[in-house]
This record gives structure tokens, sequence and C-alpha cells, in this order.
């Protein structure tokens, strides 16, 4: 089975239940439909593309022209004839890790956009949802983003997340009205990473570093840091960026933590990573160094 986006193993979050909200996002009898995108082209052709992800995670596309298929307009709509239609081809099932990592995003996305605004014309429209459900089965959406002939930006990270997820799962659908210039949404600003975890650099380079390897039975575990390795941090956290959320999954055991402190012993800041991953309080994040 290929595997499409790598997301190590980390902790279960037991029935996904968002707290206060009456929202989860759990395997039902009958599996539901947790996140689609949809093409629609109508100005000089009658093209239909549709890609989702059920809660099982398979992954299944349906293409076609719009007099045969009929894909209606509203969300609602087109979730229930998502939910009957047996004309999808299944492309392949995503892995547990990379299922659990798509459900913690769909848990956590949020609706942080604006109001659509036109960006060309005779482009057709993309639309892409993540549908979450409530203990009696009844959907919300979240619009994660539109390009084309209008387009949308979802300002969310998460939600970020999940729409380049679907620009990856689903080239097929996307593709056209995302990749020509100013008709889609610019996704996730890479921000230096030092900010991102509000650190002061000066401080940091006349820090004294401490470094744990996190255990979830045994604590905190001091780890033996060289001159070396304490010099790649500081260049490290001084050159890295931030690109993009990965998921929304706390850890709470078996990653590297490293904290700051003054001369004076004062805690200044810390820094953690795992499998390759910043961790922040939110979930994981991907980075690079510039």
């Amino acid at each position: 089975m290929k595997k499409i986006f790598f997301i190590p193993v980390l902790i279960l979050l037991t029935g996904l239940i968002l707290s206060g909200t009456g929202n989860v996002i759990a395997e039902s009898t009958t599996p539901r439909i947790i996140l689609y995108t949809s093409y629609r082209q109508m100005g000089w052709g009658d093209r239909v593309q549709i890609g989702s992800v059920d809660d099982l995670g398979v992954v299944r596309l349906l293409t076609g022209n719009d007099a045969k298929l009929k894909w209606p307009y509203k969300p609602q709509e087109q979730l229930d004839y998502l939910s009957q239609t047996d004309l999808f081809t299944e492309k392949y099932t995503l892995t547990h890790d990379d299922l659990f990592a798509l459900k913690s995003l769909v848990f956590g996305a949020e609706d942080q956009g604006s109001k659509s605004v036109p960006a060309a014309d005779d482009a057709g429209t993309e639309k892409s949802y993540a549908v979450r459900y409530s203990k009696e089965g009844e959907p919300t959406f979240i619009l994660l983003g539109m390009s084309g002939d209008d387009m949308f930006e979802n300002s969310d990270p998460t939600a970020q997340a999940l729409y380049r997820m679907l620009r990856v799962l689903f080239p097929e659908v996307t593709t056209y009205a995302y990749d020509s210039l100013g008709m889609g949404p610019q996704g996730f600003t890479p921000v230096p990473l030092a900010e991102f975890l509000e650190l002061d650099m000066n401080a940091v380079m006349n820090a004294e570093i401490r470094g744990y390897l996190s255990d979830c039975e045994a604590g905190p575990i001091p780890l033996e840091l060289t001159a070396e390795d304490k010099a790649g941090l500081i260049s490290l956290i001084e050159n890295g960026i931030v690109t993009g959320k990965a998921d929304c999954i706390v850890s709470t055991g078996g990653f590297n933590d490293y904290n700051f402190f003054d001369a004076a012993g004062n805690w200044i800041g810390s820094v953690s990573f795992e499998d390759g991953l910043l961790i922040k309080g939110d979930g994981h994040y991907y980075f690079e160094i510039r």
C-alpha cells in the first residue's frame, strides 16, 4: 500500500471527542465522509471531479460530466450524494497512522476564513470541505478552501493542513483551478522558527541548554549534550522555518525537549522535536532549514 504522507504514531485520543461541542470523529457502523473536494467546470466544458475520504480511510475518486452525475451545489446535498453513490473508483486505503493524523486535523479545524473573492473567468470552481459529526450524526461543514472563478482562504493552520493534504491526495481534482496563478488559497505562511516559538535569539545564544528525553513512564530523562549538539540546536532555531501543520495530536512521551535558562537560572523558553517534527501545544508542525 503506497503511503501518501508520513505521520508518526503518537498517542490515542480516545474517541476523538471534541469537548464541549458534542462533535466526534469516530468510526461508525456505516462509513462517513470526513473530507472531500470537488471541481466543476461549466464554462467551456462539462466536467465534474470529486475526491473523498471516509472515516475508515478509504480514498475514492469520481469523474464525469455534470449532465450525467448531477453533482449538487449545497454541502448537505453533496454529502448525501457521496454517501449514496456507487460510481466512485476506490484508489486505496490510508494507513492507520495517516488516518489517525487526518482525523485529528478534521477534529481541530476551524472556520477562520473571510468572504470569497472573484479570481478568474471560466476557470471552474473547486471547493474543499472537512466534515465532523455530532453524537446524533448531524454534520458540521468546515470550508477549507476554494479556487477557480472564486477564491476563499481559510487562515486556520489546521484547515490549511487539510487543504494541502487534499492537494496531495487528489491532484486530479485540484490541479487546474489551484495551480493557475492567483486562483487558489496561498496556504500557511512560513515563519521563522524562533518567532514561531516566541524565543529571543539574543537570550538563546547566551542561554544554558538542558536537554531531556520525555518518557511517559519514567518522566524526563536528562540528555548529555556536547558543545557541538548545543551549537547545532542554536543554529537550527536561528535558521529554521516552520512551513505548515502536520497534525493536531498532543504527545505525552518519546520526544526530545530542550529548555533554555539565563545566567540567573530563570527559564526563558523551550523547543521540542519528535520524529523530525516540531512539537507545539496544538500538535506537530513541519519545519526546514533556510
